[in-house]
């Protein structure tokens, strides 16, 4: 029956739209995002010539791609350590595929051979988590050398003195780096040779590093953890790859040997589309960054490691980090990653349980579900041909060239960094997103939006890294409002009481009902309860009750029609039964002369959607007793 419907188009969609919005502008459907690129309703069109991506892994497209777990460091303690190898163990008979491993400080070989002791080298991707140690690099060659059995394609010794200068602010080189890891990795025939890349660490038992396995790491994900955009991000990260490549054909490597011996280790967050385009926009970048520099197309396939941000996971309400976790492990695979890493739903708070394993199983099943109930890996670019995914892409990966001409003009990734320049970006990016979370124009639920107010304190900060003194720091979206919280539940645990406001809701349940709710939200997203809010018919009524309350604070609600009846009675009578603070909530358009007349009557603040929840939330702390 259908070929008697008429053909509907995009003129059609937004005819209905506009009935749909009933006066209000269509722009209020797009949005922005950090890097002020716009995002449309609807996309009837895409880039004339959308970027050409290499290939995905055929192994990708049977296998899926590497469920990637991270483990360590933990002390280097023989009990410590046997604990470590036990969870690996765990994790590899659960379903991970793939290990990401930050050595304890102090571990050799003979060290990391008892805590590998059941992980089959040649046939597990082992990646050393990024670090400016060569000497642990080195003992996994000597590992893999003693064994005789090679590292398995995907393995990655980690080495990234540049992220470490960024990371910990200890100035590092990555000409050395680069000279180690030509001296090592080439074999003693050299680069021009017909065995070179197949050796000790390979399966042919010759020299070099096996094909597939890969000696330096560009970690984009401290930038992106550190507060910057996903154009900074992903020109940081590429400026990285330029400077490493750079040292390797300095140091005779050949440049497809030399790309081949560098990967990427990129940022997944809750955002799925722009995780979806910065990941194929980086794949973008590298390909350019190599074919300009006389290497191959195959050559120039960027391989990616994703992982689950640590800035968007939160302590409090730790659950909902479930889905954030799922929401970008999901963008990862569509992305094309080769390996994906999800940080346990408790990384940032500490785990629920007594050994962390629920975190761990519950981060390497959402991967597992997505790649055998979903089927995921089995399309090389799902994401392809969708003209806002395309458009989206094309935009990310010309604002982090952008990035990128910046950086190689000032001198490169290093002068960046040396000059705090990078800092400094990275800063004011965060400034500027932190703007955005204080006013809950970017929500956090479980956070600043619907938050559990009862929720225990969480007994510990999780794994979260912290930087060096001068390095970059991690910072994490929901800590301004955590900080809140545990004031608050400080306060509770001295007094024995929560910190309370007296909501004073005027009229009926259908006046003020709206108003109320979304202040309980407010007052929760600081650790502050509300009581009341049962609805008072008039001002006396209104100091009556919270005079019985014993508070010291009020917030009134209501309709602005019931605030003309009744708000400045009702502001005046709470100051006189002893409110030190009266906040009042109304919209965007209530008339200007019905809150200046409010204020006159005793209203110390007035809140509405957009304001600077934590400065309001700081000052009825203040007003609260609450330190």
């Amino acid at each position: 029956m259908t070929e008697n419907w008429p053909a509907a188009g995009a003129d059609d969609w937004m005819d209905l739209v506009r009935q749909s919005l009933r006066g209000r502008d269509l722009a209020e459907l797009s949005s922005t995002t950090r890097d002020g690129i716009e995002i449309w309703p609807l996309y009837t069109d895409g880039p004339e010539r959308p970027a050409p991506l290499a290939a995905a892994d055929p192994r990708r497209l049977e296998a899926g791609w590497d469920v990637r777990q991270r483990h360590g460091p933990g002390a280097a303690t023989a009990d410590a350590l046997d604990r470590l190898s036990a969870e690996i163990e765990q994790d590899l008979a659960g379903g991970v595929t793939s290990l990401e491993l930050e050595v304890p400080a102090g571990v050799d070989a003979d060290g990391l051979d008892a805590l590998l002791d059941g992980v089959d080298l040649a046939a597990t991707p082992l990646a050393l988590a990024p670090h400016a140690e060569l000497d642990a690099a080195a003992a996994v060659i000597a590992l893999a050398v003693r064994r005789g059995t090679g590292l398995a394609s995907g393995s990655s010794l980690g080495v990234d003195p540049l992220g470490d200068w960024a990371r910990s602010g200890r100035r590092m080189d990555c000409v050395p780096a680069a000279a180690w890891t030509a001296s090592v990795v080439a074999g003693p025939e050299g680069w021009g040779s017909e065995g070179s890349g197949s050796g000790p660490l390979g399966p042919a038992g010759g020299s070099g590093l096996a094909a597939g396995v890969r000696a330096l790491t560009v970690d984009g994900v401290r930038y992106a953890d550190a507060g910057a955009t996903e154009a900074q991000a992903l020109g940081w990260a590429t400026a990285t790859g330029v400077a490493y490549l750079r040292a390797l054909v300095g140091a005779g490597v050949p440049v497809d040997s030399a790309a081949a011996l560098i990967g990427f280790r990129l940022a997944a967050t809750a955002d799925q589309f722009v995780t979806v385009a910065a990941l194929r926009a980086a794949r973008v970048m590298w390909e350019r960054v190599v074919t300009a520099s006389g290497g191959s197309a195959e050559a120039a396939r960027q391989y990616q490691h994703a992982v689950t941000a640590s800035h968007m996971y939160s302590r409090r309400d730790p659950w909902v980090n479930l889905l954030r976790g799922a929401t970008a492990a999901l963008a990862a695979g569509v992305a094309g990653a080769d390996a994906v890493t999800v940080l346990p739903f408790d990384h940032a708070s500490g785990a629920v349980d007594a050994d962390g394993a629920l975190g761990r199983r519950l981060a390497r099943n959402t991967q597992l579900l997505l790649l055998e109930e979903s089927q995921l890996a089995r399309a090389a670019d799902p994401a392809g041909g969708s003209f806002y995914v395309e458009s989206l892409t094309e935009q990310l990966a010309s604002d982090a060239w952008r990035v990128l001409q910046e950086v190689e003009a000032s001198g490169g990734i290093e002068a960046a960094i040396d000059s705090g320049a990078l800092a400094a970006a990275t800063e004011e990016s965060w400034q500027a997103r932190l703007g955005a979370l204080r006013t809950r124009s970017e929500p956090l639920t479980g956070v600043s939006e619907f938050p559990l107010l009862d929720e225990p304190s969480p007994a510990g900060r999780g794994t979260a890294q912290a930087a060096g003194a001068a390095g970059l720091p991690i910072r994490r979206l929901a800590e301004p409002f955590e900080d809140l919280r545990d004031a608050a539940d400080r306060h509770h645990a001295v007094t024995g009481d929560r910190p309370a406001v007296w909501v004073a809701a005027l009229g009926s349940a259908s006046d003020h009902s709206a108003r109320t709710a979304w202040t309980q939200n407010l007052l929760a997203a600081g650790g502050i309860e509300a009581r009341g809010a049962t609805g008072v018919d008039s001002p006396v009524a209104a100091a009556a009750d919270f005079a019985m309350s014993g508070l010291a604070a009020a917030v009134v609600t209501g309709a602005d029609d019931m605030y003309r009846l009744r708000g400045p009675a009702t502001a005046s009578a709470l100051s006189e039964a002893g409110a030190a603070f009266v906040a009042l909530v109304c919209d965007l358009g209530t008339p200007a002369e019905l809150l200046e007349d409010l204020r006159s009557a005793g209203v110390d603040e007035i809140w509405h959607d957009g304001i600077d929840i934590i400065s309001a939330l700081e000052r009825l702390h203040g007003a609260l007793g609450v330190a």
